[in-house]
């Protein structure tokens, strides 16, 4: 039963990863713009937030990957 719950998860993490992939993204132009050090923390978070986002994604790949490979697998 628990396995049902997994691709939902996955897809949480995936999104999740890919906000905070935005904020970083947000904090480096303006970083770029006004406060050079502040270019380097949204750096650090942009990378936190991909990383976060591909293990959601590969979670996710995982079980489609998975679920044709056995499809009587529910």
């Amino acid at each position: 039963m628990a396995g049902q719950f997994l691709p939902f998860t996955h897809w949480q993490r995936f999104v999740q990863g890919l906000t905070v992939f935005a904020l970083g993204l947000g904090v480096m132009v303006v970083g770029a713009w006004w406060v050079l050090p502040l270019y380097y923390v949204g750096l650090a978070i942009l990378f936190g937030g991909f990383g976060w986002a591909m293990s959601g994604y590969l979670g996710l790949l995982w079980q489609r990957l998975t679920k044709s490979i056995n499809p009587r697998s529910k």
